[in-house]
């Protein structure tokens, strides 16, 4: 060779290295699906089942022809589930042991899903367990579903982290000395590590079960837990993960979002047990995890750990009106959130909605956030309404919404139609805008009011922020000359009947009232404030799971006394909270017998926080 050449071509070897370095691959995020139930009517084929599973084809070929992607990064929730019921049972194969059933259904279930996605151009799908995948949450001592965890995960890892043609788990390469999965565990088959290029992907199974007879959690026997020798396989990959150089990024999924709070749509919105204080979440902080992708509450949220780089991404995937778009390089992760527009998936019609960009190639990672994937910072006002305007409902997306009346223009909320939408100023965003009927208009104690009266109706579709016994807040103006037992801020059970479970805000014949069940209330001792004058109301839970007695009222910015009726007990949310506003708005019809009535007065400024607010913050809005 000539030496004179060896420079040249030396700085080419040293420019393709770069361009190798460089390279951009993406991969497709798709959380929730709860499509593949129909796959579980497979061998009885009813007469619709084709054109339904060729429109799953149809919407994943779209899929991957218009926007790519290597791979499917799927956090959980494919199918229904209930798979262990006698209802299920009998429209399936009836006289089927529960066990039985779970097997049969779900090797229908995940195998007619695995060839659909294939069909459509994704031969790889990366999914974690969710709650649906073990059953469907609660999960009541000594049940069937309890009971039958095994097998739940047996018919799901048995498709799709099986080799069809030799038996063998797909995902056995180790990384490292760290096995690619916690042998020795339940979780060996549903927990495990991948490696793809410049990426590990860790899929961890967060449904923990010590006993089908053990309550250890709000859900009975199953909790969002990873603790002793599947939490010490998690950190020998994760140190592993880090002394791999070819390894830039690490993302770990799981179903359950850790970061209280999420927004939620349709779901239970089940999380971690202890939040970023618990074990999985700190080994996850200490390893400098990228990404932490989470599903079940059928929404998007992303918020940034308080005391690290790591990033909680909760997203939405249902039926593919939403997913992902994940391009990574060595330096660079850039993800872009695509919500449909079109009439079907099939059409490709989508618009970006979101972008969240993470930048590693300086000292220091940098982050670019925006639209729905903007980071959500927890301590914010999450619902804030002003009613200086209200819009017609046709004009607002609101996601998930569902009971619309068939010209389209309105929901039903307890007999009245709400066309109108007034908007969510806080953090928590558009989609947490109430439907309104009925309100009127008048001035307020900042610029305009509403006005109620027994036929007005304000209803937030989406679910929350309230979550076990995580501490919230409420603010609001109000003025009236009612008298009776007035509902303020309303968040009873949508689902259950038991009258308990949340924390209500009343006016009790002149009097503010926190009220947690039929039967146990705290009441300001203050002069009446149905006087028609403005005044400014604030209930605050000072601290996560404190006592009813514990809540804090304050009347025009000043803390009051107050008296309290029935047993005293810590304040436990049902999971299924849809706020009203001036009344009772989606909850149950059993909740007519707590015996409130619905606002009428003028409302002003209502705010809601996931927080207790401090004396000085009440007296500021106070102002």
């Amino acid at each position: 060779m000539n030496p004179a050449r060896r420079p040249a071509i030396l700085l080419l070897l040293l420019l393709s290295v770069g361009v190798v370095g460089e390279e951009t691959w993406r991969f497709i995020t798709l959380a929730d699906w709860h499509q593949a139930e129909k796959y579980t009517q497979s061998r009885k084929n009813p007469e619709w089942l084709p054109e339904a599973i060729a429109k799953d084809i149809a919407n994943t070929r779209m899929l991957k022809e218009t926007f790519g992607g290597e791979l499917i990064l799927m956090p959980g929730d494919s199918n229904g589930g209930h798979w262990d019921t006698a209802k299920f049972i009998k429209r399936f194969e009836p006289g089927l042991a529960p066990a039985e059933a779970i097997l049969k259904a779900g090797k229908l279930c995940y195998s007619g899903m695995v060839d659909s996605f294939a069909k459509g151009g994704y031969s790889r799908l990366l999914m974690a367990v969710g709650d649906h995948e073990l059953g469907d949450n609660a999960w009541p001592v000594d049940s069937a579903v309890s009971r039958c965890q095994p097998q739940f995960r047996a018919a799901f890892a048995g498709v799709l982290n099986t080799d069809p043609e030799t038996g063998k788990f797909l995902y056995d390469q180790p990384i490292g000395r760290a096995p690619s999965r916690p042998l020795g565990t339940p979780y060996a088959a549903t927990s495990y590590a991948y490696q793809h290029k410049n990426v590990l992907f860790v899929t961890v199974d967060v449904f923990q079960q010590e006993s089908p007879t053990r309550v250890i959690g709000g859900e009975g026997t199953v909790t969002g837990a990873v603790t002793g020798a599947h939490l010490k396989w998690l950190d020998h990959v994760l140190t592993e993960a880090r002394n791999t150089p070819v390894i830039k990024h690490v993302f770990v999924q799981g179903h359950l979002p850790a970061i209280h709070p999420v927004r939620r749509v349709n779901s239970s919105g089940m999380m971690m047990d202890d939040g970023t204080n618990c074990p999985f979440w700190k080994t996850l902080r200490r390893h400098q995890v990228d990404i932490y992708f989470a599903g079940e509450v059928h929404a998007n949220t992303v918020t940034k750990d308080p005391e690290s780089d790591l990033i909680q991404l909760v997203s939405r995937g249902n039926f593919f009106n939403n997913f992902l778009t994940v391009d990574v390089s060595d330096g660079r992760i850039e993800i872009a959130l695509h919500n449909q527009t079109g009439a079907t998936p099939a059409d490709g019609q989508y618009e970006r909605s979101g972008r969240l960009v993470i930048d590693k190639s300086g000292d220091r990672k940098a982050f670019e956030a925006a639209g729905e994937l903007a980071f959500l910072n927890p301590r914010e006002r999450l619902l804030h309404f002003t009613f200086e305007e209200d819009v017609p409902l046709v004009d607002r997306r609101i996601v998930g919404l569902r009971g619309r009346t068939k010209d389209g223009t309105g929901v039903m909320i307890r007999g009245v139609k709400c066309t109108r939408v007034s908007p969510n100023l806080g953090t928590f965003g558009t989609h947490y805008s109430a439907l309104c009927g009925g309100l009127g208009k008048t001035d307020g104690s900042h610029g305009a009011a509403a006005l109620f009266d027994q036929d007005s109706r304000m209803g937030i579709f989406a679910m929350g922020p309230h979550y076990g016994g995580l501490a919230v807040s409420y603010a609001l103006w109000i003025k009236t000359t009612s008298d009776g037992n007035q509902v303020l801020i309303n968040s009873a059970s949508i689902w259950g009947k038991q009258l308990q479970g949340f924390l209500n805000l009343n006016l009790y014949d002149g009097r503010p009232t926190a009220m947690i069940s039929g039967s146990q209330t705290l009441t300001g001792d203050t002069a009446k404030l149905n006087d028609g004058r403005w005044h400014h109301l604030a209930v605050v839970m000072p601290e996560d799971g404190c006592l009813l007695s514990q809540i804090l009222l304050y009347v025009d910015g000043k803390l009051v006394l107050a008296q309290q009726q029935g047993e005293d007990q810590k304040i436990r949310f049902n999971q299924a909270v849809r706020l009203g506003i001036g009344g009772l708005g989606y909850s149950r019809t059993a909740f007519d017998a707590l015996q409130v009535e619905p606002f009428v007065g003028a409302m002003d400024e209502v705010s809601i926080w996931a927080r207790g607010l401090s004396a000085a913050e009440v007296a500021a809005l106070a102002k």
